[in-house]
């Protein structure tokens, strides 16, 4: 993994107090009412392969107290590397089973029981997926219920790849442990807690 580079990173948020409460309060909005999406603004300067929504997500919520681990493409970009290493201090990790933040695209999402799940006493030190929604995975549609959800509300998922739903079925089973997935595009995120349930609904619109 090439974590070096010699050139300068691109600047991060202009001003970081501000930019960086407005994305980590669309965060926890997005967290407290899943299925709902929410407006975030980041550097325009950001590097291509992260992206804009990336990288606003990155500078709010890595730190040098975290570890995170990329997916192939960001890894072994040294733009990549060397601006989250020069505006996060998060260190990059080679081992996803062991990494807080996880930054995968809908292809290279490591198997989810492979990610740190926390523990019964501890199950906040478990993993948090942040999913690249730029690129589409096989796409589907969920009903999905839980807290923070009146009844049962329907997710557009295009994001989603083959077996997501199976396997987030496995992680609810798993709680309080179990990973947490927030997806962003270049202005939005999304989250689903481990306490969402989904179910799928057919093209006919009727529940599987």
């Amino acid at each position: 993994m090439n974590t070096t580079s010699t050139t300068v990173p691109t600047p991060g948020f202009a001003d970081p107090p501000v930019e960086g409460q407005r994305v980590f309060r669309a965060i926890l909005d997005a967290f407290a009412h899943p299925r709902r999406s929410y407006r975030i603004a980041g550097p325009t300067q950001a590097p291509e392969a992260l992206g804009t929504g990336l990288a606003a997500v990155a500078l709010t919520l890595l730190d040098e107290d975290v570890s995170v681990w990329l997916h192939r493409t960001l890894a072994e970009d040294p733009d990549v590397t060397s601006y989250l290493a020069f505006h996060t201090g998060a260190r990059v990790t080679n081992g996803h089973g062991s990494a807080n933040f996880v930054l995968a695209t809908p292809d290279t999402l490591p198997a989810l029981d492979e990610l740190a799940l926390g523990t019964d006493d501890a199950p906040h030190q478990s993993a948090t997926i942040v999913l690249d929604a730029r690129t589409p995975g096989v796409g589907a549609r969920f009903t999905a219920t839980g807290p923070g959800i009146d009844g049962q509300a329907e997710i557009e998922a295009p994001w989603a790849h083959e077996g997501f739903l199976a396997a987030w079925t496995r992680n609810g089973a798993l709680f309080p442990r179990g990973v947490d997935l927030l997806v962003a595009s270049d202005d939005r995120v999304l989250a689903l807690p481990r306490t969402t349930r989904l179910r799928a609904v057919s093209n006919q619109g009727q529940e599987a």
